[in-house]
């Protein structure tokens, strides 16, 4: 199996080696990539505290299966969570797409 590896993804494996990542979560190299059921990997920022997630400010990394990625988009809506980068995954590569807010304002600007 062919891994393919983003410069952001060795920086962020970089920076976490070294102790020095401020993104709380799951690692960007973590083994819940690579599981068959995830497809999404979200990086967002804490806009509210938050039991599961952590508190307000906190900039977290999560790897998350299809029912699992549906209630942050929901957060995201709710303005309890800003998604700052978010990718798909398959077979553990990483496929970046425009956060939710950035695909909204496309849709708008083909719309008008």
């Amino acid at each position: 199996m062919q891994v393919e590896v983003s410069i952001h993804e060795l920086l962020a494996a970089a920076r976490e080696a070294v102790k020095s990542d401020y993104i709380k979560g799951e690692s960007i190299l973590c083994e819940t990539r690579y599981h068959l059921d995830t497809h999404y990997m979200v990086e967002m920022e804490l806009l509210e505290n938050d039991n599961r997630l952590g508190e307000n400010g906190n900039y977290i990394r999560k790897f998350l299966t299809e029912p699992e990625y549906l209630p942050i988009l929901q957060k995201q809506e709710k303005h309890l969570i800003k998604i700052k980068r978010q990718a798909i995954v398959q077979k553990g590569n990483l496929r970046y797409i425009p956060p939710p807010d950035r695909l909204d304002r496309r849709r708008e600007r083909d719309i008008l």
